[in-house]
């Protein structure tokens, strides 16, 4: 059979989405990040809205966020994939694991559409092998082309990045012509060569194609050189949108005796009425509009492809034609049968790639469709004979901000069980009994029927997504429940398992933040310790760490890369809490330290910070390098311009704050505990050096102005306090101007001092 996407002007791949491509409704989808159950329902101060949101698309460059088991907060399209792809055995391309996740922090988990990243040979060879009817090389076009006195010049150069109706003039539809006209032994030469010479024409979009009838009158009715000028004739009125002459045009030619062309003929008034169906489908922008469609015109163009269908089973276009009745359908609004049509094809994709487009079109036409305000219609949530997608829907209802929200449909025991025999048909009874548990846990918080549910695992497969969901649920299940050791043993058993290196990573996730829930983060950093992450331990040692953590680390971890993030940790930590001697004889930890750090990684946690030799401060005011500086607070924690130098210190050299953006996104619970951790630091800013000089009645004039002058510039230009986390009335910041203008008048920083904010 010829391949439906190559045949004389069928509809290609692009033009199945322009409509879709066109719809108001497309939407960015932005994935809120999930939160580990513990978190959602205890931690988590505002309700999360859907997570089917996206800020770039699903392609090639940018993979969806998300957990590495069938989650309700992952993005529809993600769960759907995962579980398709284990049925059907297909690769997804995944977030690449780097080389040594213990010297790495850039891993975080996603799913790209297809097959995102480089294949190898053997899976490009695999890959090739699965896809549908190879599409006509090009140099079989040429040789073709040659055949017919064509040079292949005459359409080599030719932009095929057409649109609408036009853009199945190709060169595949060309070949297929061409495979036609060569297989008709009944044409003559000469007749052949200018059929396929006013076919290259078109090909070219030339506007005088109609020089070529006169040569063609010569044509004796009912030929088969007949059959092919009127095609082309038809066609081209097909092209130019006049639709009523062309449909004329092909109802005569249906019952030719030429079988191409009749055949051709069958799939075009198909082609008409769905292109009917959408002539004036446009709002006063251009832009498609469904609710303008033409609902007259789209059931005719079902009645047409079923009867190509049934006229033609293993014809050219079948393909063709059963995809299309996916659009046929969204036309129509029939959302039954349009979620049956993409269950039965998601079910029987031929490759990854196919797969994934599939679902990323079933999502946004059907799964996450925009219902306008006020509507009746309601979303769709299952229908029989999808429990893919049933599957699918149901986890979503299952998000918090879901159950929270009075507009979702909402789950019950009895929907549930109305599922099964869908299921327990399609032979996925283990899918069904999953999305109950979770249900069970998510809407539900049942959770001693989660663990009575659930087996822990003595083995699991690393293909098999659904048992590793279970056991997911089942440790957050002991989570909820504040068994917090059996969680840590339940999570450490897995982690023995031979499992897939994103199952492994996500295992290490979940260790550590039960460990740290139950604060015993010094468990993550133990030399038995499975938790190799960078990823992690480097968030765990920025904001969870203790001191005694922090130099056990910077002395004493496996890579350079950790014992660096420790000891400027550590640092830092000293300085801000005023343990200056500490920051002294820490410092000397830096002689277990190896390698200097790529910059262009590890910029955040650069140890030449603290080589600060007081440059950068405000011009008329002189700092000594930064070991003099806290060498001199060492001695006289009230030394004010020790304290001036340390606040210029942070105000020139370092952030106002630790910077946790390398590690933070995609850690889940973790990551709101060490938000929580961040929220709860109560360590002093540069405004509270300020404030000692100020109220020091021991401070030297010179220290005083200037520390008013720079404790009233923390608030400049915003009037928010850019310096730390005080909240300090305007009322003081005007005292603090007044004092420096009445007290001090003629001081430089009085006269730089213009306004209090």
């Amino acid at each position: 059979m010829k391949n439906a996407s190559t045949e004389a002007f069928s509809l290609s791949k692009h033009e199945e989405r322009e409509a879709i491509l066109q719809g108001k409704w497309i939407k960015m989808k932005k994935l809120v990040r999930v939160l580990t159950v513990a978190v959602i329902y205890c931690a988590s101060t505002s309700a999360l809205a859907s997570s089917d949101e996206t800020g770039c698309r699903w392609d090639s460059d940018c993979a969806l966020g998300g957990s590495p088991y069938l989650a309700p907060d992952n993005d529809t399209r993600i769960n759907l994939l995962m579980l398709l792809a284990q049925q059907r055995n297909l690769p997804i391309a995944l977030s690449e694991v780097p080389q040594d996740v213990s010297r790495s922090r850039g891993y975080t988990f996603g799913v790209f559409k297809g097959t995102a990243q480089p294949d190898s040979e053997a899976t490009k060879a695999n890959n090739a092998q699965q896809s549908a009817a190879p599409v006509q090389p090009e140099s079989a076009l040429d040789a073709m082309a040659s055949k017919l006195a064509i040079a292949p010049s005459a359409f080599s150069e030719v932009s095929e990045e057409n649109e609408g109706r036009w853009v199945s003039n190709n060169r595949d539809s060309l070949s297929q012509f061409f495979t036609a006209l060569l297989a008709d032994q009944q044409l003559d030469k000469p007749d052949r060569e200018l059929l396929a010479l006013r076919r290259v024409a078109i090909f070219r979009g030339e506007q005088d194609t109609d020089r070529f009838l006169p040569l063609m009158q010569h044509f004796v009715a009912s030929s088969p050189a007949a059959a092919f000028r009127d095609y082309l004739t038809n066609a081209e009125l097909f092209y130019k949108g006049k639709f009523p002459e062309a449909e004329a045009g092909f109802l005569d030619l249906k019952e030719s005796e030429q079988p191409w062309v009749a055949e051709t003929a069958t799939y075009m008034l198909f082609r008409v009425a769905l292109n009917q169906a959408t002539e004036h489908a446009v709002d006063e922008y251009g832009m498609f509009e469904i609710n303008k469609v033409n609902k007259q015109a789209a059931e005719l163009a079902l009645q047409r492809a079923e009867a190509y269908v049934t006229a033609h089973p293993g014809g050219a276009y079948v393909d063709s034609v059963l995809g299309l009745y996916r659009r046929v359908y969204w036309y129509l609004g029939d959302w039954p049968r349009l979620a049956q049509r993409y269950e039965s094809q998601m079910a029987n994709a031929k490759n990854i790639d196919s797969l994934s487009a599939l679902i990323d079109e079933n999502d946004q036409i059907l799964l996450s469709r925009i219902i306008p305000y006020k509507s009746d219609e309601q979303p769709f949530t299952s229908v029989a004979d999808t429990p893919l997608q049933t599957f699918t829907q149901t986890m979503k209802w299952l998000r918090k901000y879901s159950l929270e929200n009075k507009e979702t449909p909402k789950v019950t025991a009895e929907i549930l069980q109305s599922y099964k025999p869908m299921f327990e048909k399609a032979n996925m009874l283990p899918v069904w009994q999953y999305m109950h548990n979770a249900w069970l846990f998510y809407q539900q918080a049942d959770y001693p029927a989660v663990l009575a549910a659930i087996k822990p695992a003595a083995e699991l497969s690393p293909n098999d997504i659904v048992a590793f969901s279970q056991q997911v649920i089942y440790g957050n299940a002991l989570v909820m429940q504040n068994k917090l050791p059996e969680a840590e043993a339940h999570w450490r058993h897995l982690l023995t398992l031979k499992l897939s290196p994103h199952q492994q990573q996500y295992l290490q996730l979940m260790l550590a933040t039960s460990l740290a829930q139950n604060n015993n983060a010094a468990a993550i950093f133990a030399p038995e310790s499975p938790i190799n992450n960078l990823r992690y331990r480097s968030l765990v040692l920025k904001t969870l760490a203790n001191k005694a953590l922090l130099q056990q680390q910077a002395a004493s971890a496996p890579t350079d890369e950790e014992k660096t993030i420790a000891l400027h940790t550590l640092l830092i930590r000293d300085l801000m809490v005023g343990y200056y001697q500490g920051y002294l004889d820490d410092k000397l930890l830096k002689k277990h330290i190896r390698s200097t750090l790529d910059p262009e990684v590890f910029g955040d946690v650069a140890l030449a910070r603290f080589d600060w030799n007081g440059s950068y401060t405000e011009p008329g005011y002189f700092c000594a390098p930064l070991g003099q500086t806290v060498t001199a607070l060492a001695k006289n924690k009230t030394d004010g311009h020790a304290l001036n130098c340390l606040g210029e210190f942070f105000r020139t050299a370092y952030p106002a704050q630790m910077s946790t953006e390398a590690e933070m996104v995609g850690n889940e619970a973790l990551e709101i505990l060490a938000r929580l951790a961040m929220v709860k630091d109560t360590a002093p800013g540069r405004l509270a050096y300020y404030q000692q000089v100020i109220v020091d009645a021991k401070s030297e004039p010179e220290d005083k102005t200037y520390a008013l002058y720079r404790a009233v510039m923390c608030f400049s230009p915003s009037g928010y306090n850019d310096c730390d986390s005080q909240e300090i009335p305007i009322e003081m910041r005007q005292r603090w101007f007044n004092q420096l203008k009445k007290n001090y008048k003629g001081n430089q920083w009085e006269k730089r001092l213009k306004y209090y904010w």
